[in-house]
């Protein structure tokens, strides 16, 4: 097995990853994946795992603008295949995300569907990163 390549999404891929994207959101159709994967970089689009030709895991993002006119770099997307263990693929999946957001924007967010199938596992990240004081 060659190693993991983690990279922009090329639009010749769309199609074979569409199956994970899906995973990620049930109601994504075939052609509005296709429009995430070819969206100009400054806007958004898809970095992937990638190995021997197949894609294992995807995070699909979106650039937003804050009310305060800052850049806001959002994962939209991300979603992981291995038989054994699928968290192995995204830390490095994350930290190349990172890497892309810190080129040209101030913070970086998640964004969820409401209805969502990780809906609980966004709830628990925020409030994993809320700070919290109290004053008694």
């Amino acid at each position: 097995m060659s190693a993991l390549q983690y990279r922009r999404l090329n639009s010749d891929e769309a199609d074979q990853a569409y199956v994970l994207a899906h995973m990620g959101n049930p109601s994504l159709t075939l052609e509005s994946w296709r429009a995430v994967v070819d969206s100009a970089p400054a806007v958004g689009g898809v970095i992937a795992a990638v190995a021997n030709d197949c894609v294992r895991a995807i995070l699909a993002y979106s650039i937003s603008t804050t009310s305060s006119g800052e850049r806001q770099f959002m994962v939209d997307t991300l979603v992981a295949f291995d038989l054994l263990r699928p968290e192995k693929l995204i830390e490095p999946l994350v930290s190349a995300a990172c890497d892309l957001a810190r080129k040209g924007c101030s913070s970086i967010g998640l964004s969820s569907r409401i209805d969502a199938p990780g809906y609980d596992a966004v709830m628990r990240q925020i409030s994993d990163a809320a700070v919290l004081h109290r004053v008694i």
